[in-house]
């Protein structure tokens, strides 16, 4: 992975009519709550025809369809999301023309590629994702950015099990951008729609200590799973860059999940990933689509 910038803020039309600062009125039954809407663009991929083929048609479409049942939008953009035309450029690209008129979804992903970047210890650049724009009232992440790497993430056309591994590094990215970062851990919302406070823990991992991340779908499912009623919450990834420590599951502790740090094979997207995206107060996760 690569540094990220902070993200800005973008005014779009949200509703926000389960925001309240109590129960009463507060709409609790997930049903109320649509389909996330997303929209990918691929208009700054610099790849080979076959190449960009395979990654519009066959790698992406399964994956949104994947997040769009999986997750319900709490507050969605009830017009669209659109920029002035004083923006020239977003995300590191130009801004399309799209965007000046605007868009009907919730979430604008850039799908683009970069050249391969060699770090000092020979190690290669496979994907990079960030959100770009959070919605100024929700802090809900509106527009992200992922890079990937064709020499590294191939076109997978002939062989399955490549193509099962790809599809999953783009959901981790993906997962990141939806919420899964430390650079919007501070933006969560409670159930009323305030700010979470308190959330952000530390705790002790082996010999050194571990950003500690508690939000109650997660911690609660944590509690269950290990049988223990006074885990703090999810113990994060405590060794690796700033884009690897505190940004994904610790491996010790979830050994198989998609969103621990490195791409393995057998990965699982699990009912945590799902209970971690819900924690943020943006979605309700339908957990039937959990590995």
């Amino acid at each position: 992975s690569t540094s990220h910038p902070e993200p800005e803020f973008l005014d779009v039309d949200e509703d926000t009519s389960s925001m309240s600062s109590s129960t009463h009125g507060r709409r609790l039954a997930t049903l109320d709550y649509p389909n996330l809407r997303m929209t990918a663009n691929f208009d700054y991929m610099q790849a080979t025809d076959a190449y960009i083929n395979y990654f519009q048609n066959s790698l992406i479409p399964p994956i949104l369809s994947f997040f769009q049942a999986a997750l319900k939008v709490k507050y969605p953009v009830t017009t669209t999301i659109k920029l002035a035309t004083s923006y020239k450029t977003i995300c590191g690209v130009t801004t399309p023309q799209s965007l000046y008129t605007g868009i009907a979804t919730d979430f604008l992903i850039f799908f683009n590629t970069f050249e391969p970047t060699n770090g000092g210890s020979g190690s290669v650049t496979v994907a990079s994702s960030y959100a770009c724009y959070l919605a100024t009232g929700t802090k809900r992440p509106l527009i992200a950015n992922t890079k990937v790497n064709p020499d590294v993430l191939v076109d997978a056309s002939n062989n399955i099990l490549l193509h099962e591994k790809n599809m999953y590094l783009i959901m981790h990215e993906m997962t990141h951008t939806l919420g899964f970062a430390q650079s919007l851990y501070k933006y969560f919302l409670d159930d009323n729609g305030n700010f979470r406070t308190g959330h952000i823990k530390n705790g002790t991992l082996g010999d050194g200590t571990s950003l500690v991340l508690d939000v109650p779908p997660l911690t609660q499912r944590l509690r269950t799973f290990f049988g223990c009623p006074t885990l703090e919450g999810a113990y994060m990834e405590n060794s690796g860059s700033a884009q690897t420590a505190g940004d994904h599951f610790e491996r010790r502790h979830f050994m198989f999940e998609a969103m621990t740090s490195g791409l393995i094979y057998q990965q699982s997207y699990s009912p945590f990933t799902l209970a971690l995206l819900e924690g943020p107060g943006w979605y309700v996760a339908n957990y039937s689509m959990a590995d």
